[in-house]
């Protein structure tokens, strides 16, 4: 059920540095459906470690589950449910096709499709495309909203299959997606046989340095095996012959880097050499910066912890926006559970009535939230705080932001 990291770098094979432990963790996006004892004493769990290599400064978590344990017909997250990301992710597309996608036999590939978010702005306007992704649940979504999507996982063997049915891509895109895949060497290369010779690479992920520098831990989790940052990404694609040429830094999930990469070994771009300044001035291949993060990333926990269970004992209600992936690592890892958040409310369909990971707390349906007012209401989804705040802003609550420390948030 584990795949366990033997003290080397799943990139370069360098030995790692082993920082900071989580304990026995879920898997985070493995909500609980079947509420009974048994459900919940057999619940799966892993030991998570992470590390960073001080070579090529990738930061990974050591001893990963099984990809069918994690990616299968129950995958919770399902990106469209956030208008802010359906936004950000139409133009990504509109900057593919004007860009990228000009000759007749041009086509778009996306690895990782989640439910076509981004592929459904290249269907609705008859564009050649495919989506890959592993969890059914995701693929038969976007089946419906009439994309072209293929459930499987992406590697050697369906990476024939795509190039003997549609030729070589023109563009390849994945996000959010290269940080699940643990064999990332395999993916590398399958990319680089699959992408044409004058064909573009564009992978987005949310960026190491923005994360150690909010102390934003909660990134961390066994479907995110990887927190990318520039350094490692060019250590990993140089190897088979793929070039970063330019990036582009985003706010989204409390900062995501988007980089661009060609089989064109081409002068780089200003970005490119700016953030490579940025990791060298951040320390990203120091331990004493992951030692620092840890540090912070404890006390971000000890604080929420106590401010729950201060508001708790004083007869408050304290409940959670969001049943987020992020929200199983803090909450596990601060040992906040049922007894003493009421409820998480959230907006996605497949979550509703179900427990979170670890902590069983029951998910609400986000609509009952302005009938139940709770005293207050943790911002789980804190990155799409400003999405939240306006759709509930006649929501009679206290919000709470944690990162990177308590911030009390009065709407009303």
């Amino acid at each position: 059920m584990i795949n366990k990291l033997k003290n080397s770098c799943r990139v370069c094979n360098n030995s790692i540095e082993i920082f900071m432990n989580f304990g026995d963790m879920p898997i985070a996006n493995n909500l609980i459906t079947n509420n009974t004892n048994s459900t919940l004493d057999s619940e799966f769990k892993y030991d998570m470690d992470v590390a960073f290599c001080t070579k090529c400064a990738c930061f990974q978590v050591t001893n990963v589950p099984n990809k069918n344990l994690m990616f299968n017909n129950s995958y919770a997250y399902f990106a469209s449910e956030s208008k802010e990301m359906i936004n950000h992710f139409y133009n990504l597309s509109q900057e593919i096709i004007t860009k990228y996608l000009i000759g007749p036999d041009d086509y778009i590939l996306e690895i990782g499709c989640n439910d076509g978010i981004l592929l459904k702005n290249f269907s609705d306007q008859k564009i050649p495309h495919l989506g890959i992704d592993a969890s059914s649940n995701l693929v038969e979504k976007a089946k419906m909203d009439g994309i072209n999507v293929k459930c499987a996982f992406f590697d050697d063997i369906s990476a024939d299959e795509i190039e003997n049915e549609y030729g070589k891509a023109k563009v390849i895109v994945l996000t959010n997606t290269m940080h699940h895949i643990e064999n990332c060497n395999a993916v590398a290369k399958a990319i680089s046989l699959l992408l044409s010779k004058d064909g573009v690479l564009i992978i987005e992920d949310p960026y190491l340095v923005d994360m150690i520098d909010l102390g934003s831990f909660e990134q961390i989790y066994a479907e995110h095996n990887f927190i990318w940052c520039l350094s490692s990404y060019s250590y990993l694609f140089e190897m088979y012959g793929i070039y970063i040429n330019d990036v582009k830094h985003f706010d989204k999930h409390g900062g995501s880097m988007r980089y661009y990469f060609s089989k064109k070994l081409s002068i780089k771009s200003k970005e490119v050499t700016f953030y490579e300044n940025v990791e060298k001035k951040n320390k990203i291949n120091d331990l004493k910066t992951y030692v620092d993060f840890k540090e912070k990333s404890e006390k971000i926990c000890s604080d929420l912890l106590k401010f729950v269970s201060d508001k708790v004992s004083k007869g408050y209600t304290v409940c959670g926006y969001g049943a987020t992936a992020k929200s199983c690592t803090i909450l596990n890892y601060a040992k906040i559970t049922n007894n003493l958040l009421t409820c998480i409310y959230d907006s996605t369909p497949f979550k509703i009535n179900k427990l979170t990971p670890g902590t069983h707390i029951p998910i609400r349906d986000a609509k009952l939230i302005k009938e139940d007012q709770p005293d207050f209401t943790i911002l789980f989804a804190w990155n799409h705080k400003s999405e939240i705040l306006k759709k509930e802003r006649l929501t009679k609550t206290t919000w709470i932001e944690y990162i990177p420390e308590i911030n009390e948030i009065n709407e009303n």
